[in-house]
């Protein structure tokens, strides 16, 4: 892991509200293996140049890597890749951008939900539990068995969260777990 980016200044919410960085985060991190800013343009129907400017400012903000390499034809090309970072909203802080990172967070939520959908019509009925899983309900927990399952998740994904282009399959999620209150 590179690192925790947390979003607490205007210009982070700038790059990170913009619904085209959102997708290139996105794209970026299903992928796993660097492109180039051409091959992130026809991938999301974009200029190159349109493509350039937004991966030049996650890099800068040090989501994404750049790296100088060469095409098939020899040609000197610029690849883009996901840094090994978390980028942590801080939700619940209180500060200016809490409407932000609320916004935020929800697209996130959304664009992951929405490509489940996108994604759970290529199986038939018989085989959809093998590629796309969608759990909800209440669990009852002691504050013992809280910390057994929160660290249970976060070791599970820090184990297999890295990039790994050569991975077989590459898989999205959101985990939201939260306490809901004392008054129950």
């Amino acid at each position: 892991m590179d690192g925790i980016i947390d979003l607490v200044e205007k210009k982070q919410f700038r790059v990170m509200l913009n619904p085209v960085r959102q997708e290139m985060v996105h794209l970026l991190r299903l992928v796993a293996r660097p492109l180039s800013a051409n091959e992130v343009a026809e991938r999301m129907q974009l200029s190159p140049n349109a493509a350039h400017t937004h991966l030049t400012k996650l890099v800068k903000m040090g989501l994404v890597s750049a790296k100088e390499g060469k095409r098939v034809d020899g040609s000197q090309t610029t690849y883009y890749q996901m840094r090994d970072v978390k980028l942590r909203l801080c939700l619940g802080r209180r500060d200016p951008f809490q409407g932000e990172r609320e916004a935020l967070a929800a697209n996130l939520v959304d664009s992951t939900y929405r490509s489940l959908l996108d994604n759970v019509y290529r199986y038939d009925e018989q085989t959809l539990h093998d590629y796309g899983v969608l759990r909800f309900g209440a669990l009852h927990l002691d504050s013992a068995q809280r910390i057994e399952l929160m660290e249970l998740v976060e070791r599970y994904l820090e184990e297999h969260g890295g990039l790994r282009p050569e991975a077989e399959e590459h898989w999205e999620y959101v985990v939201l777990a939260y306490r809901a209150g004392k008054d129950l």
